[in-house]
């Protein structure tokens, strides 16, 4: 009990320091920006890819169909 006691004591301490210390914190106002973003797309075009990075991935690759790489499905 006397462990309880000083737990709860000591709790009540931290949370008046705690308000005293926040006292001094000038209130704001939340603020909300609603800026109206419709269909926000990129353009559809070839990306660049380094030729050394396709050497390598063509390397790592297990087998290759028609430029596409070929996988087992997982069963």
């Amino acid at each position: 009990m006397p462990d309880e006691k000083r737990v709860l004591e000591e709790g009540k301490k931290l949370i008046e320091e705690f308000s005293e210390a926040l006292k001094d914190i000038p209130r704001r106002e939340e603020v909300h920006y609603v800026i109206d973003l419709k269909n926000i797309t990129r353009p559809d075009d070839k990306g660049y890819c380094d030729p050394r990075f396709a050497k390598k991935f063509e390397k790592l690759a297990p087998k290759w169909d028609y430029g596409y790489v070929k996988v087992e499905k997982k069963r």
